[in-house]
């Protein structure tokens, strides 16, 4: 391997693209080679300085971004030219020059190319709505993998105190289109149910979701949240209206291991159409317990 054919493969071997057998090649000459050696540090320099930086922009920028681009284009006068006319201006930024056919310039194309691959990944991730979490899995050691559905399929894998994996878990868990990775999502953010905006998808879930599985996974994160006003206004609701016993059932149960006085009435609207035995002896004995009638009064 010539000292030219080292330095077109150096971005390939920095980002780990070369075949064992190429790695070894490009090793052995920039061993024996110290022009080559300090190249590709350099270059590793350069590569580390650019991975450090937060190419992550602000949402409030992509919003803004996007309406003006909206704006722009629906103000655009139409094109006067032929469609042979506008697939030639497309194309034609994409064409190399002739500067950029030589060696030096096809290096600078291969370092763009990867760079820019990186940036677009970090630029994508940073608007979880545009991304749909397509399946998911939990490993040994309290990290998550989630898949992620785009223009093509790619894997995201952190912890669950990465923020962008905390952003996709919560998306997913309001995902209409599949029911079993809500529940499995649902299940996953229960150990983050302490934090304010986990435990209002929990809520929402358990609200709203129309698959009872998903309901019953809701209510068995939030059980740690039995005492808290919001979560017992939105149990009480479930208890009153949910159409699946399971769901009720657990419902009463959690209400009831901390009876309060406004949770009187509520068992007192509810006996007179309830058909459940179980939910029916609960809320007796919950209200015998407050020496209150079962009666509305």
């Amino acid at each position: 391997m010539n000292c030219d054919t080292a330095r077109r493969h150096f971005p390939l071997y920095l980002y780990g693209e070369l075949e064992l057998e190429q790695e070894e090649t490009l090793e052995q000459h920039v061993e024996g080679c110290p022009p080559c050696r300090r190249e590709l540090e350099r270059e590793r320099s350069l590569h580390q300085f650019l991975d450090s930086g937060d190419w992550e922009p602000a949402r409030e920028l992509l919003q803004s971004c996007r309406r003006e681009l909206g704006a722009r284009i629906a103000a655009a006068p139409p094109p006067k030219y032929s469609l042979a006319d506008r697939l030639r201006d497309v194309f034609r930024p994409l064409l190399p020059s002739r500067a950029l056919l030589r060696p030096a310039g096809v290096l600078a194309l291969l370092a763009a190319g990867f760079f820019a691959g990186r940036v677009w990944d970090q630029v994508r991730i940073a608007d979880p709505s545009t991304l749909r979490v397509r399946d998911l899995a939990a490993s040994p050691s309290g990290g998550v993998q989630l898949v992620l559905e785009e223009v093509r399929e790619r894997t995201l894998t952190g912890n669950l105190d990465d923020d962008r994996i905390r952003q996709m878990l919560l998306a997913a868990a309001a995902d209409p289109a599949d029911p079993g990775l809500r529940a499995r999502t649902v299940e996953l953010l229960k150990d983050l149910g302490g934090e304010a905006e986990v435990r209002l998808a929990l809520l929402r879930a358990l609200e709203r979701d129309s698959n009872p599985g998903v309901r019953l996974k809701a209510l068995e994160a939030l059980k740690p949240f039995a005492s808290d006003p919001e979560t017992r206004k939105v149990l009480t609701g479930v208890l009153l209206v949910d159409d699946n016993p399971g769901v009720r059932m657990q419902a009463i149960d959690l209400l009831v291991q901390d009876m309060q006085i406004e949770l009187i009435g509520v068992l007192q609207e509810m006996l007179p159409r309830e058909n459940n035995p179980y939910i029916r002896q609960k809320s007796l004995q919950a209200l015998r317990e407050v020496n209150a009638s079962a009666g509305v009064f």
